[in-house]
């Protein structure tokens, strides 16, 4: 499981993001050195990018690094932090509940035209609303049981993470593999 959530959340969106600069860097080349553009490669790239955005807001919202406002969260500790983030959690869950219904509605029953380049719905565009608030309902889930189990007195930190930092622990590479050891 903690592959795919990474495959879908890091690695996808990296992979969107060097296609899609190989892509316009060969339109380029191709519109003024050779005079022949790619056609289709504005529209392929907008798709890239903003399912790009929406995945990567996904891995965003697990590591807890979305823009907040902490002040309070920073001057209080132990039960009052879990107490404070399962409010938190139950708040954005409630929100992102909400956009996941609307989300699917609206690709469901839409009647999207096509890109004019590549005959590609966009429906396409609007699925990475869904799966994107899909996604970070999942996370939000997540981080409200575990803010819940510190409420209940278990030990409780609601730490931000850095990038990657428990995905490592998680595939369980200890710190003798990563290269660092602490004291």
């Amino acid at each position: 499981m903690t592959r795919l959530v990474r495959t879908v959340e890091d690695d996808i969106p990296a992979v969107l993001l060097a296609f899609m600069v190989c892509l316009l860097s060969a339109d380029v080349v191709g519109r003024y050195a050779f005079d022949h553009p790619i056609r289709w490669a504005a529209e392929i790239a907008q798709i890239c990018f903003i399912w790009l955005v929406y995945l990567a807001s996904i891995g965003v919202m697990r590591r807890r690094r979305h823009v907040t406002i902490d002040i309070l969260h920073q001057h209080v500790s132990g039960r009052y932090r879990a107490i404070l983030d399962a409010v938190t959690a139950l708040v954005v869950g409630t929100v992102l509940t909400m956009l996941t219904w609307q989300a699917s509605l609206f690709v469901a029953t839409t009647h999207f035209t096509d890109l004019p380049a590549t005959g590609l719905s966009r429906r396409y565009v609007g699925a990475a609303v869904l799966v994107a608030a899909a996604g970070m309902l999942f996370h939000a889930t997540l981080q409200l049981v575990q803010a819940l189990r510190g409420v209940a007195g278990r030990s409780y930190s609601g730490d931000r993470e850095t990038f990657g930092e428990h995905d490592e622990l998680e595939l369980g590479i200890g710190a003798a593999e990563r290269g660092t050891v602490s004291s």
